[in-house]
């Protein structure tokens, strides 16, 4: 909400419209009234930038490592983790004492609990087994219209739209501690 520059009208809305050669803030009602020329500028995008998010909570702080839409973990990091142990022929706490972790971290680990980004460089090092892996976005897709022209909700859907639906016709049944003669009448 601005005012406008001719007529002094507070809290309108103004756009810029050229009044004998100059640029001024004006009300549609002066644009109107006045035949002004209205100045169309083309909208200014901003240059997108990957914001990077920021972590700030009870003694925590730093970069959220979460917004890394680049690398994440492998879903099978569990199974890759207890496959290298085992072809190194370590134990459980063999592993570590290597890393100077507690077991507990290691079973959690090979039992599919997400370790801390220090514990999974630490085994990925000691071990050799990448755990980070690339990420792709699993919700998305890309459709395709046979037909040029624009796209509604429903060519989306993998299966056409029927028309008719069948409706599965219930069997009357009696209602229980209802008698079939109906309700009596008690004088």
């Amino acid at each position: 909400m601005g005012t406008c520059e001719l007529c002094g009208n507070e809290g309108t809305t103004t756009r810029k419209a050229t009044v004998r050669g100059v640029l001024l803030e004006c009300c549609s009602k002066c644009i109107d009234s006045m035949g002004l020329v209205v100045q169309h500028l083309p909208p200014i995008i901003p240059e997108v930038t990957a914001p990077i998010s920021r972590v700030v909570g009870k003694g925590i702080s730093g970069i959220d490592i979460m917004s890394r839409e680049s690398s994440e973990l492998a879903p099978d990091f569990h199974n890759r983790i207890r496959a290298a142990r085992r072809e190194k022929g370590w134990t459980q706490s063999n592993l570590a004492k290597t890393l100077n972790l507690k077991v507990g971290d290691i079973q959690k680990a090979e039992n599919g609990n997400r370790p801390t980004d220090s514990i999974i460089d630490k085994i990925s090092k000691a071990l050799g087994v990448t755990l980070i892996v690339e990420s792709f976005p699993s919700n998305s897709k890309m459709v395709e219209s046979t037909v040029h022209k624009e796209m509604t909700i429903s060519d989306a859907s993998k299966e056409p739209i029927s028309e008719e639906r069948e409706r599965k016709t219930k069997k009357k049944s009696r209602r229980l501690g209802v008698s079939r003669s109906g309700a009596r009448n008690r004088r």
